[in-house]
């Protein structure tokens, strides 16, 4: 179904709708768009602390553990050391 006739069809049943229910959809569909959003933005924060701790790994900066303390780390929360 192209967009064309998905408006036609949509606009066919938004015309029978009383006010109210147009005024409660389009908060919905005001909200999804909203929610894309932020789960977009959240999603582009996560890849740019990504891309940050793996640019100061590659120089040598921060905080580097072996898998023996990783594994330790996620059995005994006091050795998290902040994390």
């Amino acid at each position: 179904m192209g967009a064309p006739s998905l408006d036609h069809e949509f606009m066919q049943y938004w015309s029978k709708l009383t006010l109210v229910e147009k005024e409660s959809l389009l908060n919905v569909a005001k909200n999804y768009v909203l929610l894309k959003e932020e789960e977009s933005d959240l999603t582009e924060i996560r890849h740019n602390i990504i891309r940050e701790e793996r640019e100061k790994y590659l120089r040598g900066e921060g905080a580097s553990y072996s898998w023996e303390e990783v594994k330790q780390m996620a059995i005994d929360k006091e050795k998290r050391n902040g994390l």
